[in-house]
């Protein structure tokens, strides 16, 4: 993961801009496709919103059973210039999560459970991690509709930051992309087929998420996101 935050401040008023909902605001970062950059643009404009919020910043990994964003943080790339992890708090907030495990077991619930939220460093920061370990052979994890979650983690966060899978992994982001304020979708500028674009934005707006704008990162081959924020 690369850290964006010089290239995505515009990105970061733009949305601040716009009205919050239940105190905090949220945004989902997807991709129709692997490869585009999301998890970096996630990290980064979660890190960037940490700087100036009063409150935490959330940032939520729905790729559940491989926690990249918690593993750049705690040993990856971010590790040493961030300060790393701290302990574990549970990311349930005493309500139901927005996933199940299938078939249910309730000891993998006991004590912090199975998901959890890690101050990075000294910043407001807070990532996510999914304990995929204590999850037996035949358990799976679903993503699931899930109001209540989010409107709780709203009540506690000045932002929530999703990082969405590619949809053509997973369908994880459309099951949550309504109750999040706003989606940006994230395209490779010198590699980007407009049908894919259009196509990702008519599947979030059918299951009822609200799409911002589009991001394109890689501009002319670099590591870098375009300086601007396409509506």
């Amino acid at each position: 993961m690369k850290d964006l935050r010089a290239d995505l401040r515009d990105l970061h008023h733009a949305l601040t801009q716009t009205p919050s909902t239940e105190s905090g605001r949220s945004v989902m970062f997807i991709s129709a496709r692997s490869g585009e950059g999301v998890s970096s643009i996630a990290a980064s404009f979660a890190l960037l919103a940490a700087e100036q919020a009063r409150r935490a910043v959330w940032l939520v990994d729905l790729d559940l059973k491989r926690n990249n964003l918690f593993n750049a943080f705690a040993v990856g790339p971010f590790a040493h210039a961030f300060g790393g992890v701290g302990p574990p708090y549970s990311a349930a907030l005493r309500t139901q999560p927005f996933f199940t495990v299938e078939p249910e077991d309730l000891a993998s619930g006991e004590g912090l459970g199975l998901f959890t939220a890690h101050r990075v460093g000294d910043t407001r920061l807070m990532v996510t991690q999914f304990d995929a370990s204590r999850l037996k052979p035949n358990q799976s994890v679903r993503i699931r509709t899930q109001p209540s979650y989010w409107q709780t983690v709203r009540s506690v966060t000045d932002w929530t930051v999703v990082d969405a899978p590619a949809l053509e992994l997973a369908g994880a982001g459309l099951a949550i992309a309504s109750q999040i304020d706003r989606t940006v979708i994230v395209v490779r500028a010198d590699d980007s087929i407009p049908a894919e674009i259009e196509s990702l934005r008519r599947e979030i707006e059918a299951h009822g998420g609200r799409v911002d704008g589009v991001v394109l990162n890689r501009r002319k081959g670099d590591a870098r996101v375009a300086d601007r924020f396409a509506p």
